[in-house]
């Protein structure tokens, strides 16, 4: 079925769980340790005290000896000292399980989130960010449920049947083999209806993970649904999200009830033979009070635990369904990994270098590649500009640059070296880059902008923002550059958020700068404003500039234009206009500074 766990999922989930509890497995270890020797110390020996109580009581009845609350004092303080014992053993074990669930807790998520940073952007392009973050947070919640009832359920639970049994064994042998079997028996029926009931656990945890993407997509783009008075239509369909939730939920329910039916039915069965059990051990077999007593009080604490056995399985079910998503996306590579002993490269000079190269979308790799055997050379510190039609390959060439995708053929190479056997980071340290939509983090400006030289000092941050006129409009904030800019920078308007991330760039100081349609949000006189600073910027260093609006690019060294992934022409914005093609064209057809496409 579409929603049925499989059995190696649920494999590498628990593989997983222990993987992220290793480090600390000593502290679970005494954690399950002190959870047996709190069931042994306030669950299993106590009633054996009251039972050799009851027996003594009835003989000093029976002859006659019974005078004063002396004679039992013993019991008393034994079963005080056993109670008080576990008091302890209790609080400590408490402590030790939430050590290791803790500190698993916070290894998952640093591992969760280096994993997902690591994916690649096709990865991430194709999956909501909402779902990545709800199958996160729907796995540590697994796993802390899932040590939950291992420690305190499961563990104990067996420990407590046992010890019943053992201890029952000692007044009657055939009624303790019984209790053993019939409980065995319930185990086994419930168990496999319960297993029966994971698909709807993991169906659920799917549509919990859709509704929350559904959520955060459409907060996220709040602004576009306000525009569209596209309120109604969204609720519509969030309507249909939880709708779906509401009918998996259902039919989780009415499988529980049935299950909680039969679990009550056999629990009560069990329950009933006990005290008719102890009765006929004591009538027919002469067996002491005491007797009595531990048939009906061990079996009830057993009934107990298969009563919750039922609770306990679905909860470990839930907890392995909600942790499946997340299991899986563990268990994919990284997109983008690096070579096994990458090379110490430092990029000092910029140069450019694609050989032969042929790349095409994974998507797409049936089909026509959109670079076959593309031949491209940017000279240290040559500025090109980089025109054409939309798809013709522009963004594709700057995002293999910072090897955001790798290539199926040839190589790319900055001065000189392969970037498929640099670090990734060291390729990325070497480039600053101003995408044609810049997203900035919920954090301070002055964090924003810092993040192009980690521990700037507030005098370097000022600076890069005088140079890219940020500093104007963020003087006129009231926090100034501490104001928080809102989700993905949703407070600034486009124009400020690119004058921010030209900032950034500034500061990063690399050798290479890539500029995708960075000024194609501001308006005419920013524009003009921030052209100096952008060239003052470009100066010793190897630019790429991306632009439809082509008075951007031709004061270029060189410009490529670029038609369905081919160089079509080169050279400069005088020479180009006299070969009378398709740069020449774009250039007659360009319109208010925009190309008419």
């Amino acid at each position: 079925m579409k929603h049925q766990l499989k059995p190696t999922t649920t494999r590498r989930t628990l593989q997983w769980f222990w993987y992220f509890t290793k480090p600390n497995k000593w502290f679970m270890i005494g954690g399950l340790s002190l959870a047996i020797i709190g069931v042994i110390v306030q669950d299993v020996i106590p009633p054996l005290i009251v039972s050799h109580a009851f027996n003594t009581i009835q003989q000093l009845y029976e002859n006659g000896g019974l005078h004063s609350f002396w004679q039992l004092d013993h019991f008393a303080w034994l079963y005080i000292g056993f109670i008080a014992a576990a008091f302890v053993v209790w609080r400590t074990q408490v402590v030790l399980t939430w050590v290791f669930e803790v500190r698993g807790i916070q290894k998952i998520m640093e591992h969760v989130f280096d994993h997902l940073q690591h994916q690649s952007s096709t990865f991430h392009a194709n999956r909501f960010g909402g779902a990545l973050v709800s199958n996160a947070n729907k796995f540590v919640g697994g796993y802390e449920r899932f040590m939950d009832e291992l420690t305190w359920s499961i563990t104990t639970g067996i420990v407590m049947l046992l010890g019943s049994v053992i201890a029952l064994a000692t007044v009657s042998w055939q009624y303790a083999i019984a209790l053993f079997a019939g409980s065995t028996v319930y185990l086994f029926i419930m168990g496999r209806r319960t297993l029966r009931g994971m698909r709807f656990d993991r169906a659920l945890a799917d549509a919990e993970s859709d509704r929350t993407a559904k959520l955060a997509d459409t907060i996220t783009n709040v602004s576009t649904v306000r525009s569209f008075a596209g309120e109604e239509v969204e609720n519509q369909i969030f309507g249909r999200e939880t709708e779906r939730n509401k009918r998996i939920y259902w039919r989780l329910l009415r499988f529980v009830a049935v299950n909680e039916i039969i679990s009550q039915f056999g629990t009560s069965l069990i329950t009933i033979a006990a005290f008719v059990g102890g009765l006929v051990v004591i009538t027919v077999f002469d067996a002491p009070l005491g007797a009595l007593f531990l048939s009906v009080n061990y079996t009830m604490a057993v009934s107990r635990r298969l009563w919750e056995s039922n609770r306990v399985i679905r909860n470990v079910n839930r907890s392995l369904g909600d942790a499946a998503t997340m299991t899986e996306i563990l268990d994919m590579e990284p997109g983008i990994r690096d070579v096994a002993d990458p090379l110490d490269a430092h990029i000092v000079r910029g140069e450019i270098r694609f050989r032969d190269v042929t790349f095409a979308y994974p998507e797409n790799v049936t089909e026509k590649p959109l670079f076959d055997n593309l031949n491209l050379r940017i000279k240290p510190g040559e500025k090109i500009g980089l025109v054409g039609h939309s798809g013709g390959g522009k963004t594709t060439i700057t995002q293999l640059l910072l090897r955001s995708m790798d290539i199926q053929g040839g190589e790319v190479t900055l001065d000189g070296y392969d970037i498929a056997r640099m670090r990734q980071q060291d390729v990325r340290r070497s480039i600053a880059s101003v995408p044609q939509e810049s997203i900035l983090f919920h954090r301070t400006l002055a964090e924003n902008i810092a993040y192009g030289k980690l521990g700037a000092s507030q005098q370097e941050i000022e600076a890069v923002a005088k140079m890219a006129h940020a500093h104007e409009f963020i003087e006129r904030l009231p926090d100034g550059y501490k104001t928080l800019v809102g989700e993905r920078g949703v407070k600034l308007s486009g124009g400020q958020r690119q004058r921010v991330a030209i900032a950034r760039a500034m500061l990063k100081n690399a050798p290479i700068l890539v500029l995708d349609e960075a000024t194609s949000a501001l308006d005419s006189e920013s524009e003009a404003l921030i052209q100096d600073a952008l060239w003052k910027l470009m100066e010793g260093r190897t630019a790429i500039v991306i632009a439809h609006r082509l008075s951007t690019v031709q004061k270029m060294d060189r410009i490529i234009v670029l038609d369905a992934g081919v160089v079509a022409e080169e050279g400069t914005h005088k020479e180009l206009l006299r070969q009378s093609g398709i740069y020449a064209n774009l250039w007659n057809r360009q319109s208010g500074g925009f190309l008419d496409e």
